[in-house]
């Protein structure tokens, strides 16, 4: 089994940037999650009620496989999305939110606790650490609509569901990126700075 390196944070947080320009710089591979073939994203949009256990367990599911996938290859390989924060996150907030029913998230959780009894613990989790306020301005930024049409509750109920779970991880190191003060797109040196931390702490 290679090095996984996984990363975590809030929708618009500059996760999948980062991965891929780390991934490039430790020359591993990237798995990006998997938005545009979800068959059910639009609609939950527009009807999270009624489409969100069918969302949230295609994307365990896609998570799931793509971790197995990589344990058996043994690539050194980026996830710019962890697998804990289907559960954690996600399920959790559409639980929360009564979103997802008791009986379809209690189903789900059996789903996702017996999976990650198959599948390996990272080497290291990057967590994207991203107040309300730069998520807002990049969800802006790149202007997917039914990312705008989304309640800025949402994100902030998102916001506070992994500032708990952060403090609570500890399945691996983590590695803490402040997005607020980090923009390696325009001052490359920040990008630098991760790589030669990243390397340090997983000692390659």
């Amino acid at each position: 089994m290679g090095k996984m390196i996984v990363f975590a944070g809030n929708v618009g947080s500059g996760k999948t940037t980062i991965a891929r320009a780390l991934a490039d710089a430790l020359g591993f591979e990237i798995h990006f999650e998997s938005v545009s073939d979800n068959p059910f994203l639009e609609d939950f949009y527009h009807n999270q009620r009624k489409w969100a256990y069918h969302l949230q367990t295609f994307f365990l599911i896609h998570r799931f496989t793509a971790l197995k996938e990589a344990m058996e290859k043994g690539s050194n390989i980026v996830f710019d999305r962890s697998i804990y924060e289907d559960a954690e996150i996600f399920a959790r907030n559409l639980y929360e939110t009564g979103k997802m029913e008791k009986r379809e998230f209690e189903t789900y959780l059996d789903m996702f606790y017996s999976m990650i009894k198959y599948i390996p613990h990272p080497d290291l989790l990057v967590f994207i650490d991203a107040d309300i306020d730069t998520i807002l301005a990049r969800i802006r930024k790149r202007g997917r609509n039914m990312e705008l049409e989304v309640p800025i509750a949402y994100w902030q109920q998102l916001a506070n569901l992994y500032d708990s779970w952060i403090s609570r991880y500890d399945y691996s190191p983590v590695y803490r990126i402040d997005a607020k003060f980090v923009d390696i797109e325009r001052y490359p040196d920040h990008l630098d700075k991760i790589v030669s931390d990243v390397k340090r702490i997983l000692k390659i």
